[in-house]
């Protein structure tokens, strides 16, 4: 008993350190935004906007008014491809609370993926092109790797979940785009 409580302690400030290095690294990453990638082609959501990248299209038989589903273009329906959805949620936390609702985040990760994980989940902070505050959260699961970027509003937050089955660096381009060119109404 004393070893698990000891193993749990160990994990609970290994989990504390990682959300704090975030919250602190939050604005420090670089500022420099890729060079043609955006098609300039605002995607419109009931609570703000982004840039949907070319090659990129909404899937019509998964996505929802609330929740869009975007697959890569020329998808047939055939097998499961990588995708990546948004979707708006509401929380107890101020933006100030970044810190405070990065740590719920890692948390609830922790406890929904226990046992599924390949490795550790990584967390880390950077801002948006519009300067809002972002979380960000990967992991790998034995047959893909997802990465949750959390754009941080008062009480609320935007989730743009990367679900990358084939490792495709496109993929990983296309949710960071959607997720740094969000913007708020």
């Amino acid at each position: 008993m004393v070893k698990q409580q000891r193993k749990i302690h160990k994990t609970s400030a290994l989990i504390t350190a990682l959300m704090f290095a975030a919250i602190l690294c939050a604005g420090c990453g670089s500022q420099h935004k890729p060079d043609g990638t955006s098609s300039n082609n605002a995607f419109e959501l009931k609570y703000g906007s982004c840039d949907m990248p070319s090659g990129w299209v909404k899937d019509k038989d998964d996505s929802t008014s609330d929740k869009p589903f975007f697959v890569p273009k020329g998808y047939d329906g055939n097998g499961v491809p990588d995708n990546i959805s948004i979707e708006y949620g509401r929380n107890r936390y101020s933006k100030e609370q970044s810190q405070e609702f990065g740590n719920s985040i890692l948390q609830q990760l922790g406890m929904q993926t226990r046992g599924q994980t390949v490795g550790q989940i990584t967390a880390s902070g950077t801002t948006t092109k519009h300067g809002d505050t972002m979380l960000v959260y990967k992991f790998s699961l034995s047959d893909r790797t997802c990465t949750q970027y959390y754009i941080v509003g008062d009480r609320s937050y935007v989730m743009v979940y990367e679900t990358n089955f084939d490792g495709s660096s496109d993929c990983d381009e296309a949710a960071k785009q959607i997720a740094d060119t969000f913007k708020w109404k």
